[in-house]
């Protein structure tokens, strides 16, 4: 019996750019594995970000050597081969067991036990200061911080809640990352100031379109739009580690709507 294939369709295409306006879409780069190495205090893995390199290979040619560096870059063998480092060192970070990544990669149980110890013993950090330290403070009071100062606090055993705790901390700055992007994107192009005495129709399609977890989509006139480079400038924002961190961004802009979007070089 064969399958029947579904394509789903793009309904990012339902959110039009106005006509004679650009829309962009700005979405913070590598942002959740950036912000396990700054609490990892992993110094290997934040020079690959500094440095700009595409970490995902760099994790598979550190993880399997040749056997990754042999394939074709590009190929069907090449791009699977990263997807599943990818995939499974994201599962690392954030507490996965081996049992639960061999079931998700479709490995032996010993392939992904031999996955984990080698990933824990290239980065450490990731257990002694990510894992460990987050541990320690549910023992200790069942309060997760993160550099911001936002709290959240668990209720439930320490062993129930302890992989939803290592998630919340990338994944609280990573929104808020993008929340302040978005304000200060606001501030300096539509300040609550020069909104008064606006004639409706004529700048009210200027501004903000909507926020994901970590994008932001903005609308400007297009004979107006500032530079992608002042965008990515406007859009920095400062992660406050004792090593400060701030989390690139990738642009996207379209004159059609959010699901016809092309890359912007900066």
């Amino acid at each position: 019996m064969s399958r029947t294939q579904i394509i789903l369709p793009n309904v990012r295409k339902l959110f039009l750019t106005d006509p004679s306006y650009i829309q962009y879409e700005c979405d913070l780069k590598g942002a959740d594995a950036q912000v396990v190495a700054w609490e990892a205090e992993d110094e290997d893995l934040k020079a690959a970000f500094r440095s700009g390199v595409d970490i995902h290979v760099k994790n598979a040619t550190d993880m399997w050597g040749s056997a990754f560096t042999c394939l074709s870059e590009g190929s069907h063998a090449w791009t699977k081969k990263r997807q599943e480092c990818k995939h499974t060192v994201h599962g690392c970070n954030y507490g996965c067991t081996s049992r639960t990544t061999a079931k998700q990669r479709g490995w032996l149980v010993i392939e992904a036990e031999r996955f984990h110890r080698r990933w824990f013993s290239l980065h450490p950090g990731i257990k002694k200061n990510f894992h460990e330290r987050t541990m320690a403070r549910l023992h200790k009071n069942r309060t997760i911080s993160n550099p911001f100062g936002f709290r959240r606090v668990f209720f439930d055993r320490v062993e129930n809640c302890f992989t939803e705790a290592l998630a919340w901390i990338p994944q609280s700055v990573v929104a808020l990352n993008t929340y302040h992007g978005a304000l200060q994107l606001e501030a300096r192009y539509w300040p609550w100031q020069q909104k008064r005495g606006w004639t409706p129709g004529v700048a009210d399609h200027e501004g903000i379109l909507l926020q994901t977890h970590d994008s932001i989509n903005p609308q400007w006139k297009a004979e107006a739009a500032p530079e992608p480079k002042e965008i990515q400038e406007t859009l920095n924002v400062l992660t406050p580690y004792d090593d400060p961190l701030y989390i690139p961004w990738d642009l996207k802009r379209s004159f059609k709507s959010w699901g016809e979007m092309e890359k912007v070089k900066v």
